[in-house]
């Protein structure tokens, strides 16, 4: 029997990893709210967002319910990073596609 690595088991603090989406979410899929939260989730834990905006990144797989709430999923946390970087260097990426 081979013993689980840290990628089989998920995320820290994660009971189940999210399955992968069919396709990938674009920042303009995305309310302000929705973007907000997102950012601030980035930053780190403590960041109170509401229930509806925090169900629905879950459901997109941009976040993940963890034991003290919810957090940024590694997916999310890829969204944000390509979409600052994106405005730092004034590009626009395929996240940013109309």
């Amino acid at each position: 029997m081979r013993r689980k690595t840290r990628v089989d088991r998920g995320p820290k603090g994660c009971e189940e990893a999210p399955a992968p989406l069919a396709s990938p979410i674009s920042w303009d899929d995305l309310s302000s709210e929705e973007q907000t939260a997102l950012k601030r989730m980035n930053r780190g834990p403590g960041h109170v967002i509401s229930q509806p905006v925090g169900e629905r990144l879950v459901a997109l797989g941009l976040a993940v319910e963890r034991h003290n709430g919810i957090g940024i999923s590694r997916q999310g946390r890829e969204l944000v990073i390509t979409v600052l970087l994106s405005a730092r260097e004034g590009t626009r990426t395929e996240h940013d596609a109309p």
